[in-house]
C-alpha cells in the first residue's frame, strides 16, 4: 500500500454529468467507482455497487453501462467473491489510504484475459473508492522475456569461460550484466553494474570512444573490436537489440577475454618473423657459398687438363689415373653444388606467375632429353589431354624434368625404360594430405615409370635433400632433385603422393591448383 491524499470530490450529479461521462470515456484505462454495502449495524461491508463506470470498463468487462450501474459485484461476480481484489477495496474505503497491484483478470463474457496494473483510490466520504485499471500484459511479457533472457545471458557467461555480458536499455541503463567484466570499467562485479548508467562507469579516458560506440548500437550500427584494457586483451562485440517490430530497444555488448591466445599470438608472430629472417640467411649463404665454390673448381679441373697434358710421362699411368680421380671428384661437388644453387633459387625473390600450357612443356622436356632417351632406348609417351595451369613455368620445367630423368635414370639395365604421362582434373576435397576448399579443382599430373620402384618406408625420406637410397656406382645423382620437386609443388600451394611396387615401378602423381589465387610462386 501507499499513502496518497484521498479524494475530496463528490461524484457529480448535475448537468456536468455528461460532459464528465465524456471525459471518463476517453481514458485508456477502465475506471469503475464502487459504493460500499454495509450491514445494518454499518459496520462491516457486504458487497459492493457500481455507481460509475467507463467505456474501456465496459469493453473489458463485456457489458453494456446499463447493465452495470447499480448492480452489486456479487451478482455481477460472484466467482471473484473472496478474493484479495475486494478485501483491499474495503481496507482502502476504511483507511483512506490508496492500493496498487498487478491483477489477472479472465473474462468469461469476452473471451479475453490479460494483465492489468490496479489501482483503488479512497473518494474521500468513506464509502466510495475509484478503481482504475490499465492493461499492462505487453509490459509483463516483455519483463518475462527480459528475465529469460537475463538467465540465458548469465548461463552463457558462467558456462563459457571468460566471456562477459551486459544488456543496457535504451538510455543506456544497465539491465543484466554476468560473467567476467574487463578492466575498461571501474566497477567490475556485475551485480554493482545493474541499475547504473553504462558509460559513466567506463573508466574517463575511455569514456569518449564508448559514448559513440554506445550512441551509433541505438541507430542500428555494430562494432566488433579488440583492445587492451587493465592487464588483458578483450575481444567485443557492441550491438543494438530489437523488438518484433525492428526497433532498437536495448544494447548488448559482450567482452572475450583473449589475452592467453593474443600472448601466443604475438609469440608465434615473432618466432616465424625469426624463423624467416633465418631462412632467408640461409638461403643467402646457401646462394653465396654454391656460387663462390664453383671458380675454385674450375681451377682444379683446368689445372689437372694441364697436369695431364704436360706432366704425364712425369707422373707415369699411376698419377694420370689420380688426376682423373681429382677431376670426377671435383665433377661430382660442381653437380652438387649446381644442384644446392638452383634449390637455393626456388625460395629467393617472389616471381609473378603466368599460365603454364603444360602439354606444350612436356613436349619440350622430352625434346630436350631426347639424347638421354634414346642412350636408355627408353620410351615417353604422352596421353593429351593435359591441361594448363597458373603457376612459374621455370621451376614446373624443372619440377618434371626432375621426374622424367628419374624415371630413366632408376632402371634395371636389362629392362627398356618405358615412362607414361597423364592428367586429370580433380576436385580440391579429393586431392590427398592437402586442405582444401569445396570449390577449389587441381590438376592431378601422374608420372608413372617401369623402374627399380622404392620400399614404402623410404616414401617420405627421398624428398629431403642429400637422401640417396642407392651407391653412386650403381645410380648417379646428387640427392637434390626430389627435394627440389617438393620444394616447387610447395611453392605453388600443391602436394605431390606417389604409389610404388619394388621391381615393378612408380608413379608420381603432383596435384597443382587450377584456380590462379590458391598460387603463390617464387623462383
Amino acid at each position: 500500500m501507499y499513502s496518497i491524499p484521498p479524494v475530496t470530490t463528490s461524484l457529480p450529479n448535475g448537468p456536468s454529468d455528461g460532459l464528465l461521462q465524456i471525459a471518463l470515456d476517453q481514458s485508456a484505462s477502465g475506471i469503475i467507482v464502487f459504493e460500499a454495502r454495509r450491514d445494518e449495524a454499518r459496520k462491516s461491508i457486504q458487497t459492493y455497487k457500481i455507481v460509475l463506470v467507463n467505456k474501456r470498463a465496459e469493453q473489458v468487462i463485456g457489458l453494456q453501462r446499463e447493465d452495470l450501474l447499480g448492480q452489486t459485484v456479487d451478482k455481477l461476480f460472484p466467482e471473484s467473491i473472496g478474493a484479495d481484489l475486494w478485501s483491499n477495496a474495503g481496507q482502502v474505503i476504511d483507511t483512506g489510504i490508496a492500493h496498487r497491484q498487478d491483477l489477472f483478470y479472465h473474462s468469461r463474457r469476452t473471451n479475453s484475459a490479460a494483465w492489468y496494473d490496479l489501482v483503488t483510490e479512497p473518494v474521500g466520504d468513506g464509502e466510495r473508492a475509484v478503481v482504475s485499471f490499465t492493461d499492462i500484459s505487453e509490459l509483463r511479457s516483455a519483463q518475462e522475456t527480459m528475465l529469460t533472457d537475463s538467465i540465458l545471458f548469465k548461463a552463457l557467461s558462467s558456462t563459457v569461460p571468460e566471456v562477459g555480458v551486459i544488456v543496457t536499455n535504451y538510455f543506456k541503463k544497465v539491465l543484466v550484466a554476468s560473467g567476467t567484466l574487463p578492466g575498461l570499467l571501474a566497477k567490475t562485479d556485475p551485480d554493482e553494474l545493474v541499475g547504473r548508467l553504462l558509460e559513466n562507469n567506463v573508466l574517463p579516458e575511455f569514456r569518449e570512444d564508448w559514448r559513440n560506440y554506445l550512441g551509433t548500437a541505438l541507430t542500428g550500427e555494430s562494432h566488433f573490436f579488440s583492445d587492451h584494457w587493465g592487464g588483458w586483451r578483450s575481444e567485443v562485440y557492441v550491438g543494438p537489440v530489437r523488438n518484433q517490430a525492428g526497433v532498437v530497444v536495448m544494447i548488448l555488448i559482450v567482452f572475450r577475454n583473449v589475452t592467453e591466445q593474443y600472448r601466443q599470438q604475438q609469440a608465434l608472430i615473432q618466432s616465424n618473423t625469426a624463423l624467416q629472417q633465418s631462412n632467408q640467411n640461409l638461403e643467402q649463404f646457401a646462394y653465396v657459398a654454391s656460387h663462390d665454390l664453383q671458380e675454385p673448381l674450375r681451377k682444379i679441373r683446368a689445372f689437372g687438363d694441364l697436369l695431364k697434358a704436360n706432366y704425364a710421362s712425369v707422373v707415369g699411368d699411376q698419377g694420370v689415373d689420380m688426376i682423373h680421380r681429382m677431376q670426377a671428384a671435383s665433377d661430382r661437388m660442381s653437380t652438387l653444388i649446381q644442384s644446392l644453387l638452383s634449390y637455393a633459387r626456388l625460395s629467393s625473390d617472389q616471381k609473378p606467375q603466368g599460365i603454364v600450357h603444360l602439354e606444350d612443356l612436356f613436349n619440350e622436356l622430352i625434346f630436350d632429353l631426347s639424347v638421354l632417351i634414346q642412350e636408355r632406348n627408353g620410351v615417353v609417351r604422352l596421353k593429351p589431354p593435359i591441361p594448363m595451369i597458373p603457376g612459374d613455368e621455370q621451376q614446373l620445367r624443372q619440377l618434371f624434368q626432375n621426374l622424367l630423368t628419374n624415371a630413366l635414370k632408376f632402371v634395371p639395365p636389362e629392362r627398356t625404360p618405358l615412362i607414361t604421362l597423364s592428367a586429370r582434373i580433380v576436385e580440391g576435397p579429393n586431392v590427398p594430405n592437402l586442405a582444401t576448399s569445396a570449390d577449389s579443382v587441381y590438376a592431378e599430373l601422374i608420372v608413372k615409370d617401369n623402374g627399380i620402384g622404392i620400399e614404402p618406408v623410404n616414401f617420405d625420406k627421398i624428398f629431403g635433400l642429400f637422401n640417396r637410397l642407392h651407391g653412386r656406382r650403381q645410380f648417379e645423382g646428387s640427392g637434390i632433385g626430389l627435394a627440389t620437386t617438393k620444394k616447387v609443388v610447395d611453392n605453388h600451394n600443391g602436394t605431390i603422393s606417389l604409389e610404388s611396387e619394388v621391381g615393378k615401378g612408380t608413379e608420381f602423381r603432383v596435384y597443382l591448383p587450377m584456380n590462379s589465387e590458391r598460387v603463390i610462386t617464387k623462383s
